[in-house]
């Protein structure tokens, strides 16, 4: 795979197939991470069936989150997805949750969030706010 940001602004993209997440800024990428996802594989369509949704979304401000650290909300699903019958709500990225936060890489080695994407550390969730309120990300793609 060439360079994942070509063509994009600032934004972050998701690769599901690599399991990769990348912050992206004038057509480079300034940031990589590994990623896990929903347990229930990724094309999301309803609520409660695990998995991560595909697509462009608005990306949230980040938030503090007593489960997660930091927790950065997903605009899923869109107005256009709502008519078509999608539902569910409560898609972010995320750390791991507090149990599992001193674990490391080892919380990135199975998918199993339902429906967000989830970093390893705190470390790496902070380093992703911290890009997104400074340099404004207001755009995720999902592919």
């Amino acid at each position: 795979m060439g360079e994942p940001c070509e063509g994009l602004d600032t934004s972050l993209i998701v690769d599901t197939k690599n399991h990769k997440i990348w912050l992206c800024q004038e057509n480079k990428s300034v940031g990589e991470y590994e990623v896990e996802l929903g347990s229930g594989g990724i094309e999301k369509r309803k609520k409660g069936d695990k998995k991560t949704p595909l697509y462009e979304y608005t990306l949230g401000y980040p938030r503090p989150s007593v489960r997660f650290g930091i927790f950065i909300p997903v605009g899923y699903p869109t107005q256009e997805q709502v008519s078509n019958g999608y539902s569910g709500s409560a898609i972010g990225v995320h750390g791991p949750t507090r149990a599992f936060k001193s674990l490391g890489s080892i919380t990135t080695r199975s998918d199993w969030t339902h429906g967000c994407i989830a970093v390893e550390s705190d470390i790496a969730i902070s380093e992703i706010a911290h890009r997104i309120k400074e340099q404004k990300v207001s755009k995720i793609i999902i592919r």
